[in-house]
């Protein structure tokens, strides 16, 4: 998991260097943590992360094109149903929410698998809601 650590200042370095908004920094920061964290926790237990996760982002005129790839079992995310909401703030589970959150902050969302690669592709409008 320490290739999880680095993930923080990879995003305030690409923020920095793409001059992106504070909301924009955050729904990026925010996506690649979750989908970098489910490949970590969920696909590869026993391999470094530093590894197989790869980040990727490119700037679009309106977007940012992030692509996360990794080479664990396939795993479709956009199969994940979303959480029901719990009916009191007492039956509200801890975690489980990270795809759901990628969803409200990616206008879109792609999965792909390609030779032995998971590659999920999310969509980050320049023009998140909020101030900044």
């Amino acid at each position: 998991m320490t290739g999880l650590l680095r993930l923080g200042p990879w995003v305030d370095g690409a923020a920095e260097a793409l001059r992106l908004r504070p909301s924009v920094e955050y729904a990026l920061r925010l996506c690649v943590e979750e989908a970098a964290t489910n490949v970590v926790m969920h696909g590869a237990l026993d391999r470094d992360d530093a590894e197989f996760v790869a980040l990727r982002v490119e700037v679009r005129p309106e977007t940012l094109l992030v692509t996360v790839e990794d080479r664990c079992g396939a795993f479709d995310p956009l199969t994940v149903p979303s959480p029901e909401p719990p009916g009191r703030l007492e039956d509200a589970k801890i975690g489980g929410l990270g795809i759901h959150l990628m969803r409200q902050y990616a206008s879109a969302i792609r999965y792909e698998r390609d030779g032995g690669v998971n590659r999920l592709i999310l969509t980050i409008p320049q023009r998140q809601g909020g101030t900044g």
